[in-house]
């Protein structure tokens, strides 16, 4: 399971390897790939926790794909081409892929408890710091690296 900075980093790093350049389009991907958690700040306003509704009904393929589809059909993460224009079916399935790699860290267990510091957010610090390592280089794994980068199509 990764905290709120791994979805992100892992977000982006899909992203730009899909082909996402634009700093907008990096910003969605970490919003996409935290979607899933918004199910907290609800939880807190119909519960008084954050914690009653987490992993529910946000959680789901479905609102992976739905939210990741609606995502990428809206242009808000879009890869770019050398003509400019958009291929709406690689937009709607690469925010569908963002939103569901959150599901699939979910499924990875935390690295073993730090019992170091304080905690935030039902973890120690010295966890967030582990989490944020640990997806961090993973990310960097995803990201192109030069001459991997790619290119766009062009229509024709």
């Amino acid at each position: 399971m990764a905290a709120p900075f791994g979805h992100a980093f892992i977000g982006m790093a899909i992203a730009r390897r899909l082909g996402v350049r634009s700093r907008t389009g990096l910003a969605a991907a970490i919003v996409a790939g935290n979607l899933p958690d918004v199910d907290i700040p609800l939880s807190w306003l119909m519960h008084g926790d954050g914690w009653t509704a987490h992993r529910t009904w946000t959680h789901t393929a479905a609102f992976a794909l739905t939210t990741g589809a609606l995502a990428g059909m809206a242009g808000l993460l879009r890869a770019e081409s050398v003509e400019g224009e958009r291929d709406l079916i690689a937009d709607t399935l690469m925010g569908a892929a963002i939103v569901g790699s959150h599901l699939v860290l979910d499924a990875i267990p935390y690295l073993p408890e730090v019992p170091i510091g304080p905690s935030a957010g039902g973890l120690r610090w010295a966890n967030w710091a582990l989490d944020a390592l640990q997806w961090g280089a993973v990310a960097w794994l995803i990201w192109p690296k030069d001459g991997q980068r790619p290119e766009p199509q062009r229509a024709g």
